[in-house]
């Protein structure tokens, strides 16, 4: 089958899960690619899409090109187009397609596509190992595991989901089981991990002091402001008991899903403009107040662009809060604060919210914005602790530091970090 390579619309590309084998992607290696799109496309290593522009091979490299050009998705590529629609066509050429060559399927990917080819689309043990690239004797083997291999993805779904605050009831839909199925597992997976937090942070060593030292980034996926993922580890650690309810609505890189994931936490996290690597993050504007479906959280951690820091790295959007005036700004902030104690309601006497934020300056003005930020949650809820959070000294370049000493200014290499509780 030969295809035609051709200029098409980003837009015009459609990413379908049903025809797409791989069940997972890798959000490093989408970054490592926007980075070197150039070098791809040089190379001619296109995007392949069936003759309906549903992608067939490439999805690393659809998402790097939708982060790229994130607000303009009529931005037009190359890709190698291919005469097909059907999905049974579809589906056994991406199969085809992801094990032949670059970042190939997964073990696990190849055993799910195929259960999905001798299941849902009846190709013979022969045509499957073709098309996966794998010996008869795998397909065989695969084969006899189909039970037991349904069995724990459909609980790993179901944890997943359910970490990632969606109702019993969207999990059984999500997993097409019966909703009394998954609050059986649920309870199950409860009993065995509750009160067991010391080994959800084993090998961790907590911070004892009031400043908090990090020496570098740990998380892979990172955007514009990203912070260590240690800041939320730690408050995981000093705030939270396991499947607590984390809310936080300025998700980045999503540091604080993976660490809840590692904890044992449910987390709740959106952003206003979610980067593509992360599906896990959900699209919310807080400017709009709290979500509607979000249950009462335990710990809410903001981290918002520091204000005019952050003016247009983040999106153009009117109501990103990077791009906004100073006193909507910190209104906004405590509209925040002020809906998370409603929704507290003083059901949650333990319950935190974390804010971390630092100054601003520029031209010489000097702009207190931990201080400002303090005054409007200080309205609503009472400040637990302060913490300082040092940067690393290369947040100020060199020349950066000898202008500074030359004009007789302090440059600022610490955020705050201030936790508040309900008086």
């Amino acid at each position: 089958m030969n295809p035609v390579k051709q200029t098409v619309k980003l837009s015009d590309v459609r990413f379908d899960e049903s025809v797409y084998p791989r069940q997972q992607h890798d959000p490093q290696l989408v970054q490592q690619y926007a980075e070197n799109m150039e070098a791809i496309e040089a190379a001619g290593h296109y995007i392949c899409v069936a003759q309906d522009l549903r992608l067939v091979d490439g999805r690393h490299r659809h998402l790097a090109y939708l982060t790229l050009y994130l607000d303009d998705h009529d931005h037009e590529v190359q890709a190698y187009i291919y005469p097909i629609t059907d999905d049974k066509e579809v589906y056994a050429l991406a199969c085809e397609l992801n094990s032949d060559a670059g970042w190939q399927m997964t073990p696990g990917d190849k055993q799910h596509a195929c259960i999905r080819l001798y299941r849902d689309y009846k190709y013979t043990q022969e045509e499957i190992a073709k098309s996966l690239k794998v010996r008869k004797g795998k397909v065989v083997s695969w084969l006899q595991a189909v039970l037991d291999d349904e069995k724990k993805q459909r609980e790993a779904k179901i944890w997943d989901m359910w970490l990632g605050c969606h109702t019993h009831q969207e999990i059984a839909e999500a997993a097409q089981i019966d909703r009394t199925v998954v609050t059986k597992f649920l309870q199950e997976m409860c009993v065995e991990f509750q009160g067991n937090d010391l080994h959800n942070f084993r090998s961790f060593d907590p911070q004892p002091y009031t400043v908090w030292n990090f020496s570098k980034l740990a998380n892979k996926t990172t955007v514009f402001g990203s912070i260590p993922q240690e800041i939320i580890d730690n408050l995981l650690y000093y705030y939270t008991e396991p499947f607590n309810v984390i809310f936080d609505p300025f998700g980045g890189g999503g540091s604080t899903i993976d660490m809840c994931k590692l904890r044992k936490r449910r987390y709740y996290v959106s952003d206003l403009s979610p980067i593509p690597a992360r599906s896990d993050i959900r699209q919310w504007d807080i400017m709009q107040g709290l979500p509607d479906d979000l249950p009462v959280p335990d710990l809410v951690f903001l981290d918002p662009p520091y204000w005019k820091q952050a003016e247009g790295k983040y999106s153009s959007k009117e109501t990103d809060l990077s791009n906004i005036p100073l006193d909507q700004f910190l209104s906004t902030i405590a509209e925040i604060a002020k809906t998370v104690k409603r929704k507290w309601n003083n059901s949650r006497p333990k319950a935190r919210l974390a804010l971390i934020i630092g100054p601003w300056k520029d031209n010489g003005h000097y702009l207190d914005l931990p201080f400002l930020c303090y005054e409007q949650v200080s309205k609503y809820l009472a400040l637990d602790v302060r913490i300082q959070v040092p940067y690393s000294t290369e947040v100020h370049g060199g020349n950066y530091v000898k202008m500074a000493k030359e004009k007789k200014e302090l440059l600022y290499l610490t955020r705050d970090l201030m936790v508040f509780k309900q008086e």
